[in-house]
């Protein structure tokens, strides 16, 4: 075998091997890009609103009981009173809500960076069932001497993040109205609102379900909770039948959680789409007996909604461009070597190195030109100037410039397909496998009459 054509081979090797380390660092450089972007987003977040989940509305109803029970002392001469109290709380759900949204969005700049955030007026309405809410508040009493008493009720609405409500909402339940106060007063959630309702709110209950004309009784319940916030917007199921509707100009929604929308519409001008969500879908009854248990782990397990992504991520695109990267050194290197065999003149691995480092050259400057335009204008731009230093490099390197222009011609077209294969996220695993197929395919038949033991013969006359 011909040892001057296998320690040229094992030199291009080992550039091949330094270059794949270049790329290495190109990509360590996009993840330290992407790390200073999530950097600059928790600082909008903390100037603006993190992203949302709305809890509620739900009706509160706090309880204690006292009761005493007789019991012999240790000594079993002479019986001792024992008193005990236990506080806890009813959940009530309503029977339906109802709730809308209209979604603007509007973007956020930190540094080169920017985010989308969102303004949204929520009008939340419903109602509850008299004799659902006379049936959920009984308690089991620990015995006959024991004193049920009831506190105030309240209508709770829990938000991830209460620095996004912009105003203070009312609360309009039947004919009356009520004022919000901060906190939602639930232990598990407890960033929000809350609206005392009368305190006479449950007599008034038991003394209408009494009554059998009065069986269905509802009370209808609204308010406008008017709230920002950034990236999603999430809701849970909080009713036996949870209704929602979001629309916004966003075109680029991704829906999200244990529960797609019913309906949904998306076009250039934004997005349309509904929610109906039951309670036997949600499990929601079950969670909150189990959270009036103290046992509020599954609660807040379930959301669903709304993501407002970006349509064009600069560091995901070039990541998925610099997977190819590897690849377009291996092509030009095979090029090199055929064009060496084929038409007999020698290229040194330096002048494989220098083409090789100008492609992995092109991956830096398409992050760093897409960090300040567009993604496209910054592909053009890198994959221009790739191609023009690599064609006027090979120019004097091949002795002839057509043949330069030949490799500059195929560098562009990779470099069209790979934009091609970057921008189709569906298709970008089967596009480049297809691309390496058809390459290995070429290489193949264009050496296929090559007598490889004649090559040797040649390199050694």
């Amino acid at each position: 075998m011909n040892k001057t054509l296998l320690i040229k081979s094992a030199v291009i090797a080992v550039i091949g091997i330094i270059l794949l380390l270049v790329l290495e660092s190109v990509s360590s450089t996009i993840w330290e890009r992407k790390n200073y972007q999530s950097i600059a987003k928790n600082s909008v977040a903390k100037s603006w609103t993190g992203a949302q989940n709305v809890f509620g509305p739900i009706l509160v109803v706090p309880y204690s009981i006292k009761w005493s029970w007789e019991e012999w002392s240790d000594d079993g001469k002479r019986k001792i009173l024992r008193h005990k109290s236990r506080k806890g709380k009813k959940y009530i759900l309503p029977s339906v809500t109802q709730l809308q949204a209209n979604i603007a969005t509007d973007i956020r700049y930190q540094g080169i960076y920017q985010f989308p955030v969102y303004s949204t007026d929520l009008n939340i309405s419903g109602n509850f069932s008299a004799e659902s809410i006379a049936e959920q508040v009984q308690v089991t009493l620990p015995n006959r001497s024991a004193k049920l008493t009831y506190a105030q009720p309240y209508i709770a609405v829990a938000v991830s993040d209460a620095r996004g409500i912009n105003s203070i909402p009312v609360l309009k339940w039947s004919t009356k109205e009520y004022v919000f106060k901060a906190g939602s007063q639930l232990a598990f959630m407890d960033s929000g609102i809350h609206a005392p309702l009368p305190t006479d709110l449950l007599q008034s209950i038991n003394k209408s379900t009494s009554k059998a004309a009065n069986k269905g009784q509802l009370f209808p319940f609204s308010l406008n909770l008017s709230l920002r916030g950034m990236d999603e917007i999430k809701f849970y199921a909080t009713a036996l039948n949870y209704q929602l509707s979001l629309n916004s100009p966003w075109q680029h929604p991704k829906f999200s959680g244990d529960f797609l929308p019913l309906s949904r519409t998306v076009t250039d001008q934004g997005f349309d789409a509904k929610w109906e969500v039951s309670s036997f879908a949600s499990n929601m009854e079950e969670k909150i007996a189990l959270c009036e248990k103290q046992q509020c782990e599954e609660v807040l397990k379930g959301s669903f909604g709304v993501e407002f992504i970006e349509p064009v991520n600069v560091y995901l695109q070039t990541e998925r461009s610099l997977k190819y990267g590897f690849l377009f050194i291996v092509l030009i290197f095979v090029a090199f070597f055929l064009f060496e065999i084929l038409k007999k003149l020698p290229i040194h691995p330096i002048q494989y190195g220098l083409v090789g480092f100008a492609i992995a050259l092109f991956y830096l400057l398409l992050l760093s030109l897409s960090e300040h335009l567009s993604f496209m204008l910054s592909y053009f731009i890198a994959a221009f100037g790739s191609v023009t230093l690599i064609s006027f490099y090979l120019v004097n390197v091949l002795k002839n410039t057509k043949t330069a222009a030949m490799f500059g011609g195929l560098l562009t077209l990779l470099y069209f397909t790979l934009y091609i294969i970057v921008s189709a996220e569906d298709f970008a695993l089967l596009m480049g496998s297809s691309l390496v197929f058809i390459v290995l395919a070429v290489v193949m038949m264009t050496t296929r009459n090559i007598d490889w033991y004649q090559v040797n013969a040649v390199e050694r006359q």
